[in-house]
């Protein structure tokens, strides 16, 4: 996979400055804990966090800590290609809004006994990270989720920790701006689809945050263009597009397995940098010593 190029970031971006991005290089380098980040990653984060040094810090921090703590959702993601059949999940440029694009996703075997929310999780961070390293930084993503062939077991199933994990790494961060969240949903389920998301995203995500009970519905916040063709867009079919991301990810399991090693090694982490708090993961105990805790 071809990563994008840092020098047209640069060129296009006022905000994005050369000694910024070699600031953040030179805190990476003295933080013992941190793994390499590369300066193409460094530009997504500062580009997500609207080239504040202070917000782009705290997102990597919790970036290779959470993937650190939480391997369950984040380690071994190759082997997790097998369970792609069931997924789609893919980003799209939106013709509407040129500089957004749109991730979407559909359930595309119905079967509440094989579904695992961790897999669907892999499958997610796997995508995003694709996008990002080979598109580069854009100005705000789009997610529609299509949940109308989910059944209550299935629905049940991703009100777990790992769910709500995912939820504030999403928020947190992923190196991308989020705008917005539309789940397409039946009204029987809506209400357990609410008690799980609701609680867990901060408040400017919730006002992005919409439910529709059709594409119908959906198509008065979003242009039918932007959608696959069984549903009037002018996207590729949902088998197309499912064909699609099988093959990128398969073509791209070297990338998937260098984003795996962006983890912080927390034997290595200095103890005294009083920064590192509750939401990371790590909380300071009743001596000034540091104790791993786990992140609801």
């Amino acid at each position: 996979m071809k990563i994008f190029d840092a020098r047209d970031e640069y060129k296009k971006n006022k905000e994005l400055r050369v000694e910024d991005v070699r600031a953040l290089q030179e805190w990476v380098e003295k933080e013992p804990h941190m793994p390499p980040i590369s300066e193409c990653l460094l530009i997504a984060f500062m580009q997500s966090c609207y080239w504040s040094m202070e917000q782009t810090k705290a997102a990597i921090e919790k970036f290779v800590t959470w993937r650190a703590a939480w391997p369950d959702l984040f380690a071994a993601l190759d082997h997790h290609l097998k369970s792609i059949d069931q997924h789609l999940l893919t980003i799209l440029p939106m013709e509407s809004k040129k500089s957004y694009r749109l991730l979407y996703y559909k359930l595309m075997i119905p079967d509440s006994a094989r579904f695992i929310a961790t897999d669907l999780v892999k499958l997610m961070d796997m995508v995003v990270a694709m996008d990002v390293m080979e598109k580069g930084p854009y100005g705000g993503l789009i997610l529609v989720c299509d949940l109308t062939d989910y059944d209550s077991a299935s629905i049940l199933k991703l009100r777990g920790t790992e769910s709500r994990r995912f939820l504030k790494y999403l928020q947190e961060a992923v190196p991308v701006r989020v705008k917005a969240i539309h789940y397409i949903i039946p009204g029987k389920h809506l209400e357990l689809i609410i008690t799980l998301v609701k609680p867990f995203l901060n408040r400017t995500l919730l006002g992005k945050l919409h439910f529709h009970d059709s594409y119908e519905a959906l198509c008065k916040r979003i242009s039918q263009v932007e959608l696959p063709k069984e549903f009037g867009g002018k996207k590729p079919t949902l088998k197309q597009l499912h064909e699609n991301m099988k093959r990128s990810l398969a073509e791209n399991v070297d990338f998937i397995k260098d984003v795996e090693k962006l983890v912080a090694n927390e034997a290595l982490r200095d103890r005294s940098n009083l920064s590192v708090d509750s939401e990371l993961g790590l909380g300071v105990g009743a001596q000034g010593s540091f104790r791993k805790f786990n992140v609801e």
